[in-house]
């Protein structure tokens, strides 16, 4: 026969299992958290120890940004899915640390609305407001809700860039003179070590596929970049030229003429409440509007000519999760995310599928299984420089 104290501790196990048990199934309802807390610069600075110093340059893990944030509505279970695994790639051979915050649910009326030119809280829509397709609405409510989060962070700068974006192996080294020509060209204070690109901008446009220019714009810093391609094998894709009026192997650091898409843009925390004020004007693509922006003087925009950044492509891979981020409808081409084999001099397969980066003369994603001495390219050849336009 039990004790009254044996007893007690049965229940009392027992009790504890079904709170337990109970605080299980509650869990298994509770949604991911679409928020996402970014580090307070001032706070890393002032807890980094006597013996730990912080590299706060332009060569650190975020390019000397507070931050680098990927707009990713990808799913990674999907058995489509290749942007965020390519991304992750890129960023452990390179060395950069990327936050990938979840977005946020977008309702069928709030989509329908965007695309019906509401925009704004209006009630109804403006027949001269651009309607935009499906992959530009939620392209352009993805990278408003990011800005959103940079702003409610008090974030002082952040990188943004989308889950396909692609860059050299050497990013790291080759951001370092671009901080340097930012704040020359923005009569940066030299005293401040926190914010290598300076603040006195908005937009910084470092991933994008052409500017309006098709020589050195005017007043532009050249930077010589031993990872620059040879003119020759340079497109300014968007305006469909070459860039061989530009020095070889250079890049020029300049106020922005007007670039298009969005593969790579930062953002000082005056430059999101700006972006984010002139973006909710209109529906139209988010890279269109920030182009006008650049353009009408609206936001000061500064980039780098070739971009430092462009977007992978893999032929014949469909993903409706490229849509989300792109704004591309009819997408035929996707990032590449898996082993880099099938390589034949600049072509590379990956799983059987043709891959290529514009503009980037060794890929982070082709590569990220690579060291130093065995690199390889995977640029586009003529058919496909003429064939895809982004």
């Amino acid at each position: 026969m039990l004790s009254y104290a044996s007893s007690f501790k049965r229940w009392d196990v027992l009790i504890l299992f079904f709170i337990l048990l109970l605080i299980w199934q509650i869990a298994l309802f509770i949604p991911p958290s679409e928020s996402f807390s970014l580090p307070n610069l001032q706070d890393i600075v002032s807890h980094a120890g006597h013996h730990d110093p912080i590299d706060l340059s332009a060569g650190n893990a975020t390019l000397g940004f507070q931050a680098i944030i990927s707009v990713s509505a990808e799913n990674r279970h999907d058995a489509h899915a290749w942007r965020q695994d390519g991304l992750i790639k890129a960023a452990n051979r390179t060395g950069l640390s990327i936050h990938i915050p979840r977005q946020r649910d977008v309702t069928f009326k709030e989509l329908k609305d965007l695309r019906d030119g509401k925009v704004n809280n209006s009630d109804e829509g403006n027949e001269d407001s651009p309607h935009p397709s499906e992959g530009q609405a939620l392209a352009w409510l993805a990278h408003t809700n990011t800005l959103a989060k940079i702003i409610e962070s008090n974030t002082a700068t952040a990188l943004i860039i989308e889950d396909d974006a692609d860059w050299d192996v050497t990013i790291r080294s080759a951001a370092l003179p671009i901080a340097s020509a930012i704040r020359s060209l923005t009569n940066a204070s030299s005293s401040s070590s926190l914010y290598p690109y300076g603040t006195n901008w908005d937009v910084l446009w470092l991933g994008h596929c052409g500017d309006i220019y098709s020589a050195p714009a005017p007043s532009s810093i050249q930077i010589p970049d031993p990872a620059a391609l040879p003119t020759p094998l340079l497109r300014n894709v968007w305006v469909g030229t070459t860039y061989e009026a530009f020095p070889n192997r250079t890049r020029n650091v300049h106020y922005a003429g007007g670039p298009m898409c969005t593969f790579a843009y930062a953002v000082t925390l005056h430059g999101a409440r700006r972006l984010q004020h002139w973006a909710s004007t209109t529906g139209e693509a988010f890279d269109v509007k920030m182009h006008r922006g650049c353009v009408d003087g609206a936001l000061t925009c500064l980039t780098v000519t070739p971009e430092v950044m462009h977007h992978q492509r893999m032929l014949g891979a469909q993903s409706l999760s490229n849509e989300i981020v792109s704004g591309d409808d009819n997408v035929e081409a996707a990032a590449a995310a898996g082993h880099s084999d099938g390589m034949t001099g600049s072509e590379v397969t990956i799983g059987g599928r043709r891959v290529f980066t514009h503009n980037v003369m060794h890929s982070a994603r082709c590569n990220w299984d690579r060291g130093d001495e065995a690199l390889v390219q995977c640029l586009p050849s003529e058919e496909e420089w003429e064939q895809f336009q982004t």
